[in-house]
C-alpha cells in the first residue's frame, strides 16, 4: 500500500468518508436516500455542522485518523466526566443514556438517537434497567487524544 501525504482538505474528506461508511453500516432505510446498489438500503442518521450544544466544530490539522468504538454501559454505570478535542459522532444502539454537561441541560438519548457530542465537560449515566450500547466515531488526527479526563 502506498501512502501519500495529503492536504488538510483531503484528510478531512477521507475522515468524513470513513465516518460515513461506518454510519451506513449501522443504518436502516430513509425515503430521502437512494440505494447504493440494487437491494442496498441506505439511511442518513445524521448530518451536522454543530455539536449537540450548538457549537460549530472543526477537524484538526494533521494526518486524518478515524476511531470507532462500541461502548457498553451496564445499568447504574457511569462514564466519568471528560471532554473531547474533536467531538465524536454518537449512535445509541440500545438503552437510554443520560448526559450531564456544563454547556446544556441534562439530555436523555434513546436507542436510535444520534448526535455530535459537545466539547464541554460532560459525563454519562445509565439510569435504566438494561445496558446502554453505543457506537462512538471520532474523526480526528494522529496524536490527538480521544478524550481528556478532568483532574
Amino acid at each position: 500500500m502506498i501512502v501519500r501525504p495529503c492536504s488538510r482538505r483531503t484528510a478531512i474528506h477521507r475522515a468524513a468518508l470513513a465516518t460515513a461508511t461506518l454510519i451506513v453500516l449501522a443504518g436502516g432505510a430513509s425515503a430521502q436516500d437512494r440505494p447504493a446498489a440494487p437491494g442496498a438500503i441506505v439511511k442518513t442518521l445524521l448530518q451536522a455542522t454543530t455539536t449537540a450544544d450548538g457549537k460549530a466544530f472543526a477537524y484538526p490539522d494533521g494526518k486524518a485518523l478515524v476511531t470507532a468504538r462500541l461502548v457498553e454501559l451496564p445499568p447504574g454505570g457511569e462514564i466519568i466526566r471528560h471532554r473531547h478535542a474533536v467531538s465524536p459522532f454518537i449512535y445509541i444502539l440500545e438503552g437510554e443514556l443520560t448526559i450531564a454537561s456544563d454547556s446544556m441541560p441534562t439530555q436523555v438519548y434513546k436507542a436510535g438517537d444520534t448526535y455530535i457530542e459537545q466539547a464541554a465537560w460532560h459525563s454519562g449515566r445509565n439510569l435504566g434497567a438494561t445496558p446502554v450500547r453505543l457506537l462512538s466515531v471520532y474523526p480526528s488526527a494522529e496524536g490527538i487524544a480521544l478524550s481528556e479526563r478532568q483532574q
